[in-house]
């Protein structure tokens, strides 16, 4: 082990620390440590004061390398970095020890938290002596931009970002941007027209000279890193060329084809040739190949000559530094609820309601009945079909569904005075600003009948539909008979979410959306540098929120650009030439593809997340990573079990991912919530750095139980649980029984459950007791001859 000079500076964090940790006795054992030539207790070794002391120290005593054992890295790391980079030291030789979120905060017997924090220290002491001066690059950035999905998100981030001088290009899969917003008749609480809001910037849009629109396009494939990524689109044949149509109708005239439409939610018809929507951009007709005949009508209709039935897909690549992802929602289909009856003519949708005002109750025609063509004189708004309903829907809130409805009601009064409204609800929220007093006007001046049931269902009568619930609120079953009945229901990711999400490498969350980064920090950055998200593409959201979205998406994307350059982090894998056989078994593990072996082997660590994933994958040993050698984790591993007595209490060793499961470990630590002191947490850059070596190494050295912990449902997670299964197998062969490895998927929302988990691991681990030193020693002996 190197020989260096180490300073170590214990904080107290005013009590947070040193109210469960004896550093005194701590100061007293870190002294006698190799390689520490000075030491120091402070309250606050983030106070100026004591960063001062900090440079003092490293200048003094020529230090090599220091030690910070105080609060999560994840709080002060960077600070101290800067610090030590400020006295001469490269910051890569500080090495950070987490006392407080994940020992002291989680701990109340000072004994037991005293012997974890020093185990803690030593570890980090150890790794310090084997931590090398490193130093970032420099690369610039591409300053375009690339926009996913032309709805109300995404035209909002185009239209900022082209404003602030970059160029921007937009892709939407259908052949009009304006997405869900566009079909909407007003917008709430205000009542107003919501294509009078939006045409105007769709407009703008389409004659904006740094912005570049392809409808009816997808991406299918992204390449290279953040800052300059290579994307391949493919654009579906349109059939009209955009720039000579005239929009005259003509073509439309002649079709003989007639489909539903769709962006009036099936309710009427149009042809295989068509304009999306009055308002449509481009204002240009479109060609449906799925149902066109190809007669030829329209061809011979057309004065410009701007239809080709003949039109391919075409292909394009896009060099972009930066993409924001806003494909928007979709609605549940209500049919696969049995008991509402979406398949009677007089049950619809939310959406289809919304049509009708524009198409009907607009035009001053009075609402009818599909089924008899009665005026329709009783309405009831069903609310949350398929909302927070775990069993057959999706366990989250829709979040506009109560809202809109009130709108819907308040529309419906004002256009026909007659009618008769009911609201079915399970609670009503109407957070956003203004919809509360909006709620108390449907109710008080509109004399909108609001029911708060259970167990809503719709039962077709003679003289129209009966809506059977149970009033919450009363304590008895209503049977009231409709005229018409409006679903409202929940909102889906939009349709290839998943596979979208895929092409981008970006995580999902549980309910299907894109996971943001921090759901309060950075709730529109992806969990991939260089990749941002606007809108319902991350959840149910309103048209205000939405804007909001897409606005910090561009503050996010301008930051990231800054200067025009960017700062590569060098903690990433490197390949050791002479060692390499160019196998290839590494290329596949690489979740963004940053390995090719042909024509020779290379890793490109600008594209490289630094995840290490790749590195135990090599039988030959020709991987390894900058800051997370093997020499290091060896080394940490060594600092936490050195000196463990037989008779003791188990000592697990967790290994946790950095970005999620060791957060997830300091928020279980920020809420005070306690876990058995027997875990020794190391962080590393994911879980799947960690090889067979590393666990039988800890075994060998003292270890009874190891915990590896990462993202769930993550890009690494599959190669977790495969390489777990791998490793529990040579674990029975070498007699060590294989549920002493466990892996512990996390999700940063659920991090209240990680307690739990490792106290029940614990507690297994306590039941089977200690390995045998003997049987330690023998495992390493064979383990080592073997590889």
């Amino acid at each position: 082990m190197p020989d260096k000079k180490i300073g170590v500076f214990i904080c107290g964090c005013g009590g947070n620390i040193s109210k469960t940790v004896d550093v005194k006795r701590l100061k007293d054992d870190v002294e006698t440590m190799e390689g520490v030539v000075f030491m120091e207790v402070a309250q606050f070794t983030c106070s100026k004061l004591n960063l001062e002391s900090i440079k003092k120290a490293i200048s003094e005593h020529k230090l090599e390398g220091i030690v910070v054992a105080a609060c999560s890295p994840h709080m002060h790391e960077t600070l101290f970095k800067n610090v030590a980079q400020e006295a001469g030291l490269n910051p890569y030789l500080v090495e950070h020890v987490n006392l407080r979120e994940q020992c002291s905060w989680i701990h109340e017997d000072m004994k037991k938290g005293t012997e974890k924090a020093l185990d803690l220290i030593r570890a980090g002491v150890l790794r310090a002596r084997e931590l090398e001066a490193l130093e970032s690059t420099k690369v610039d950035i591409n300053k375009n931009i690339l926009i996913i999905g032309g709805g109300i998100a995404g035209i909002t981030s185009a239209l900022q970002l082209a404003g602030c001088g970059y160029h921007v290009t937009l892709l939407e899969r259908y052949p009009s941007i304006g997405g869900h917003m566009a079909q909407l008749s007003k917008t709430y609480p205000t009542l107003d027209c919501s294509p009078c809001i939006l045409a105007p910037k769709m407009a703008d849009l389409s004659i904006h000279p740094d912005i570049t629109l392809i409808t009816c396009s997808e991406v299918v494939k992204v390449e290279g890193s953040p800052g300059n990524f290579q994307v391949k689109v493919s654009q579906k044949p349109r059939g009209v060329d955009t720039d000579l149509c005239l929009c005259c109708g003509k073509c439309s005239e002649e079709c003989p084809v007639e489909v539903e439409h769709e962006f009036d939610e099936g309710l009427y018809i149009r042809k295989a040739i068509d304009k999306p929507f009055p308002q449509a951009v481009p204002p240009s007709y479109f060609i449906d190949f799925d149902n066109c005949s190809e007669c030829g009508s329209c061809v011979e209709a057309c004065p410009v000559e701007a239809i080709n039935l003949e039109d391919e897909e075409k292909v394009s690549n896009l060099d972009v530094g930066i993409i924001i992802a806003a494909t928007g929602f979709e609605l549940l289909d209500p049919s696969s609820l049995a008991e509402y009856h979406f398949e009677h003519p007089d049950v619809i949708s939310a959406m289809q309601m919304e049509r009708l005002f524009i198409n009907e109750a607009a035009e001053g025609k009075v609402l009818k009945r599909k089924s008899d063509g009665k005026r329709v004189k009783r309405i009831a708004y069903l609310l949350c079909v398929g909302s927070r309903d775990t069993n057959r829907g999706v366990a989250h809130c829709c979040k506009v569904g109560c809202t809109y409805a009130i709108k819907h009601s308040v529309q419906l009064r004002e256009y026909f005075r007659y009618m008769d409204v009911w609201v079915y609800y399970l609670d009503i929220r109407a957070s956003t600003r203004g919809c509360e007093e909006f709620y108390m006007r449907a109710q008080e001046e509109y004399k909108v009948n609001f029911v708060k049931s259970r167990g809503a269902e719709v039962v077709p009568s003679e003289n129209g539909l009966i809506v059977r619930a149970e009033d919450v609120t009363a304590g008895e079953i209503l049977d009231n008979e409709f005229d018409l009945v409006v679903l409202c229901p929940a909102i889906l990711p939009a349709r290839d979410t998943e596979d979208l999400a895929k092409v981008l490498k970006i995580p999902l969350g549980p309910d299907g959306f894109i996971a943001e980064k921090h759901p309060k920090l950075d709730p529109v950055s992806s969990h991939r540098t260089g990749i941002f998200a606007a809108g319902c593409i991350l959840g149910p959201k309103d048209i205000h929120e939405s804007v909001t979205d897409a606005n910090s998406a561009v503050a996010k994307a301008i930051e990231f650009i800054g200067d025009g350059t960017m700062v590569i982090d060098p903690i990433k894998a490197f390949i050791i030439p002479e060692k390499c056989t160019k196998c290839g078994k590494c290329v596949p593990v690489c979740p963004v593809s940053a390995i090719t072996i042909e024509p020779e082997a290379i890793l490109d660590s600008y594209a490289c997340i630094g995840c290490g994933a790749c590195i135990p994958e090599c039988e030959f040993k020709a991987l390894d990573m900058n800051h997370y050698t093997e020499a290091q984790i060896m080394a940490e591993i060594t600092g936490i079990l050195q000196d463990k007595k037989v008779g003791e209490e188990p000592i697990i060793l967790g290994f946790f991912g950095d970005k999620l499961a060791y957060t997830a470990a300091d928020s279980a630590g920020t809420a005070r919530m306690s876990y058995p002191p027997e875990i020794r947490i190391i962080r590393v850059p994911s879980a799947a750095r960690i090889a067979l070596k590393h666990i039988i190494f800890a075994f060998s050295k003292g270890a009874d139980g190891v915990l590896l912990s990462d993202e769930e449902g993550g890009e690494l997670s599959e190669v977790i649980e495969k390489r777990l299964k791998e490793y529990q197998s040579d674990m029975d062969d070498l007699g060590i029984e294989k549920d002493r490895l466990q892996f512990m998927p996390m999700l940063l929302p659920t991090f209240k459950v990680m307690p739990k988990m490792i106290d029940m691991f614990v507690k297994k681990i306590r039941r089977k007791g200690r390995i045998d030193k003997v049987k330690r020693d023998e495992v390493w002996e064979i383990f080592s001859k073997a590889s």
